[in-house]
């Protein structure tokens, strides 16, 4: 079956708020309303000519209008596959702050969507409702916000660890002498920031394995090679 064919099964089934079939994509796709995302990921998962019975992955994409949530289906049976989105409607003035999206879990269907989903409410910020263990995944759970939301304003430092790529390393900072709390950073500024100066530490220098000789070989400072003889 193709994606024509799955997306006729799924549409004459008892499975409301089922779009169309958009071709525009390199991989065609299926939005299905939030509420209807559960029965229709189940009948494509149990109906016998259809047998999605791989979930590949869990994305998602924060657009202007809305938060898109993108499933990857994929039979191994059959060896056919489907791609379903579904989208939640950003309110009027909803922000990174007061606006966490919400769309059913799908892990007691799949036990891959476990992480998945746990992944993008950690980076993104969608809450999976009846999720079995909803908590974030790549960050700590005191972290404050979700980093790939677009209005995110990324922290200059967390539990007194420097986040800015040119910030000074911890072990280089003078105690004596704090350094003044940084500028908030604008929203939406990317993490990218000049390399840090060269630090100021002398090369302690060292020596290196033995070569084939048997001749040991001293490494010599600002070398990237370990040096000669």
């Amino acid at each position: 079956m193709n994606e024509t064919d799955i997306h006729s099964k799924l549409a004459g089934a008892v499975v409301s708020g089922v779009g169309a079939l958009d071709e525009s994509a390199k991989d065609p796709f299926v939005v299905v309303d939030p509420g209807s995302l559960v029965p229709a990921v189940t009948f494509l998962k149990n109906d016998a000519d259809c047998r999605m019975e791989m979930l590949n992955c869990v994305t998602a994409v924060e657009r202007e209008d809305c938060i898109e949530v993108v499933y990857h289906l994929s039979s191994v049976t059959h060896r056919h596959s489907l791609t379903l989105k579904t989208r939640v409607e950003r309110p009027a003035g909803g922000t990174h702050e007061s606006w966490i999206p919400e769309v059913p879990s799908v892990a007691a269907l799949y036990a891959s969507a476990d992480w998945h989903e746990r992944e993008q409410w950690d980076l993104l910020g969608v809450r999976f409702t009846d999720h079995p263990d909803h908590r974030r995944i790549l960050l700590p759970e005191e972290w404050i916000g979700h980093p790939l939301r677009k209005d995110y304003v990324y922290p200059h430092e967390h539990g007194g660890m420097p986040l800015d790529l040119d910030a000074v390393p911890l072990y280089e900072r003078d105690e004596a002498t704090p350094s003044e709390p940084a500028a908030p950073r604008p929203s939406g500024t990317p993490l990218v920031q000049p390399p840090n100066p060269n630090s100021d530490r002398p090369d302690a220098g060292g020596v290196a394995p033995a070569d084939s000789d048997g001749d040991l070989r001293s490494i010599k400072p600002g070398s990237n090679d370990g040096g000669g003889h």
